[in-house]
C-alpha cells in the first residue's frame, strides 16, 4: 500500500524544511542554494524509493517469515547509512563552496547534524503516515463487516418472516389446533418468541451459547411439529460452555439449512446433532439430498458465518462434507478472550 498524495506531500514540504531551513544562514552563496537544493531532492527521491520498498517486503508474500524487530533494525541501519553519506555530501559541498574558515566552520556542524538528523525524521515520519493511513483502512473494513453483519442478520429475519416461512408455519399451527390444541398454542408462542428473539439480538455482535441454544430448541419444536419424529435434534453440550460466546443464529443457521437443503421423511428421517470437541462446536447432520431442490447453496449463510467468527476469533471455521455426513465446526468465542 503506497501512501496517499497528501501524505506524501505533507512529508516532501516537511523534509525540506530540515534540510534547507537549518542552512538559511548560508544561502546567500547562490551556488551553495543550487547545490543544497539539488542535494535535497535527491535526498527525498533516495528516501521515499528505500522507505516503499520496505514497506512493501513488509507486506509481500514472505514478509511472513520476518519478525517486526528484525524490519526495526534495518530500518535503523538504513537510517546510520543514510546519514552518514549524507553528512560527509554536505561536508564536502561545503569545502568546496565556502571561502571564510569560519563560516565553513560553523557550516560543518549543520552539515553534520542536518545529515545525520534527516534520515530519521523522515523514517519516523514515513511511519507515522503510514500507521495512520492503515488506522484509516482499517476503520472502513471495521465499519463494513459491520454493515455486512446488519444486512445479513436482517436478511435472516426477512427470509423468516417470508410469506412462504409464514404459510408453512401457520398451515401447520392450523392442522393441530383440533386435536392438540395445547400443542398448538406452544407452537404459536415459540414461533412468537423466535421473531422477539431475532429484532432483540439483530444489533448484537455476540451472545451467550444458553440464549442461541434456546432459541434453536425453539426453531427445532417448529421444525419437530411440522415433520414429526422423522427431524430430529440433539444437543450434548455441558453448561459450563453456557457463558461461552457465539453470533447470533449461528447455530440456528445451520439447523434451517439442513433442513432446507435435505429431504425429511419416514423413510429418510433428519438427523442432526450438536456437540463440543475441543475448542469448537460440532454440528452434524446427515445427508438426504431433496430430489426436487434444484438451485445448488449460495453458501450465504456459511460465509456470513465464517466472516463473524473471523473477528472474534483466530482459530477457523471447519466445514467438510461426505456422501453421508455434512460436518461444520464452529470456534468456541470465550468471555476471556474478548
Amino acid at each position: 500500500m503506497r501512501l496517499k498524495k497528501h501524505f506524501i506531500v505533507i512529508w516532501i514540504l516537511i523534509g525540506i524544511v530540515i534540510t534547507i531551513l537549518p542552512m538559511a544562514i548560508f544561502l546567500m552563496n547562490l551556488w551553495l542554494l543550487i547545490f543544497l537544493v539539488v542535494f535535497t531532492g535527491l535526498s527525498l527521491f533516495v528516501h521515499y524509493k528505500i522507505q516503499e520498498r520496505l514497506f512493501e517486503e513488509i507486506q509481500g508474500v514472505k514478509s511472513g517469515s520476518r519478525i517486526p524487530l528484525s524490519q526495526f533494525k534495518k530500518n535503523i541501519y538504513f537510517s546510520l547509512f543514510i546519514g552518514v553519506i549524507q553528512a560527509f555530501v554536505l561536508y564536502a559541498i561545503g569545502c568546496f563552496l565556502i571561502s571564510t574558515s569560519y563560516e565553513l566552520e560553523k557550516y560543518q556542524i549543520y552539515a553534520c547534524f542536518v545529515g545525520a538528523f534527516q534520515p530519521f525524521v523522515l523514517n519516523f515520519l514515513y511511519h507515522l503516515f503510514y500507521l495512520k493511513q492503515q488506522n484509516e483502512f482499517l476503520k472502513k473494513e471495521t465499519k463494513s463487516f459491520h454493515q455486512l453483519s446488519q444486512v445479513t442478520q436482517k436478511k435472516t429475519l426477512q427470509d423468516l418472516m417470508s410469506p412462504h416461512f409464514l404459510f408453512n408455519s401457520l398451515n401447520t399451527a392450523v392442522s393441530i389446533i383440533p386435536d392438540q390444541p395445547e400443542k398448538a398454542i406452544d407452537f404459536v408462542n415459540k414461533l412468537s418468541d423466535l421473531y422477539t428473539f431475532i429484532l432483540k439480538n439483530n444489533e448484537k455482535q455476540l451472545i451467550e451459547l444458553h440464549e442461541e441454544l434456546e432459541i434453536v430448541e425453539k426453531y427445532g419444536f417448529l421444525i419437530q411439529t411440522r415433520f414429526g419424529n422423522h427431524f430430529q435434534i440433539k444437543i450434548d453440550i455441558p453448561s459450563e460452555y453456557n457463558n461461552a460466546l457465539i453470533p447470533p443464529l449461528t447455530l440456528q443457521n445451520l439447523v434451517e439449512n439442513a433442513s432446507k437443503h435435505n429431504a425429511v421423511t419416514r423413510k429418510k428421517p433428519l438427523l442432526l446433532n450438536i456437540g463440543i470437541q475441543g475448542d469448537y462446536f460440532i454440528i452434524i447432520n446427515n445427508i438426504n439430498p431433496k430430489k426436487t431442490f434444484s438451485n445448488e447453496s449460495t453458501n450465504l449463510g456459511l460465509n456470513y458465518i465464517k466472516t463473524r467468527i473471523n473477528q472474534f476469533s483466530n482459530l477457523k471455521v471447519h466445514i467438510e462434507q461426505t456422501s453421508e455426513c455434512f460436518r461444520v465446526e464452529i470456534p468456541i468465542i470465550y468471555p476471556s478472550t474478548i
